[in-house]
């Protein structure tokens, strides 16, 4: 029942509840139906599952570049230790040092501009240190090749009965320089090269018998001489340690004795500087 008054004067008139939960419901749908419409028109033109995608690849980005990041700083201490390192195997190996600003610098060339100056310096790091690397192993290589081809091992088991130096000649009496060593060793006992070579000479020398000589590069020969018998040609490739000739008396001796002489740049020189183990046999 509802009752107006207007100018004192009363209008009653009755309305059915089932009217008012009617009217209400029609109310709160219309509400409802709103809320829908707005959250769809939202979606609609704001694109809404575009941008929570977007959020959360965001996201993910986030946390690779912290994961970059680190990975970054732990390649540039990396890089940093490797720079030192290859400044001791330059010294080792007796090339220059290369000074921290010209490894910053890096390589020449052409370096088109990128967003991440901090990454193109440590590429340009990387490159430098990799061609730096790449120039100690062909001097390691180089004096590996050397090592190989100097006569540091004995050449014969056996006794120095005379070293490099002046001497009392055995026939003369008189003081001479011999230029070499004399290394007495039962007759037949292998003698082998001191190092990597190429026989250059294997035959009969006034005074010295049969003789093999052997070039190993660098200006460095070899001499092996009053041997008993030869076992190598001119042209000969040998190894350190192959077996060239026999101990013998051939040419002028006073014994069996392998005369062993080391000539560097057409000079003599003690044969005995050259060995790893100098103690006589």
């Amino acid at each position: 029942m509802v009752t107006l008054t207007r100018r004192n004067k009363a209008l009653s008139f009755s309305i059915p509840l089932h009217y008012i939960y009617f009217g209400l419901a029609v109310i709160f749908g219309s509400l409802f139906f709103s809320g829908a419409l707005t959250r769809f028109i939202i979606r609609r033109f704001t694109n809404h599952g575009l941008l929570t995608r977007l959020i959360t690849e965001n996201n993910i980005l986030n946390q690779k570049l912290n994961a970059y990041a680190a990975a970054i700083d732990s390649f540039r201490q990396f890089l940093s230790f490797t720079e030192q390192m290859d400044n001791r195997l330059r010294s080792a190996v007796n090339l220059q040092l290369v000074p921290a600003d010209v490894r910053k610098m890096g390589v020449g060339g052409y370096q088109p501009p990128t967003v991440a100056p901090e990454v193109d310096e440590l590429l340009r790091r990387a490159t430098f240190a990799r061609q730096s690397l790449l120039e100690i192993d062909q001097a390691v290589a180089s004096q590996q090749e050397k090592i190989r081809h100097l006569p540091s091992i004995w050449p014969v088991q056996g006794w120095v009965t005379s070293g490099f130096g002046y001497r009392q000649s055995p026939f003369s009496g008189k003081q001479e320089f011999h230029e070499g060593m004399d290394i007495v060793a039962p007759p037949g006992t292998p003698i082998v090269a001191a190092a990597d070579g190429r026989v250059i000479f294997a035959g009969w020398r006034a005074g010295y018998g049969r003789t093999v000589e052997i070039d190993h590069g660098w200006g460095i020969h070899t001499f092996y001489a009053h041997c008993q018998t030869l076992r190598v040609n001119v042209g000969k490739q040998v190894r350190r340690g192959e077996v060239i000739a026999t101990v013998g008396a051939s040419g002028l001796t006073t014994g069996n004795h392998l005369h062993y002489g080391v000539m560097v740049n057409g000079k003599w020189v003690n044969p005995a500087q050259y060995i790893l183990n100098p103690k006589s046999h």
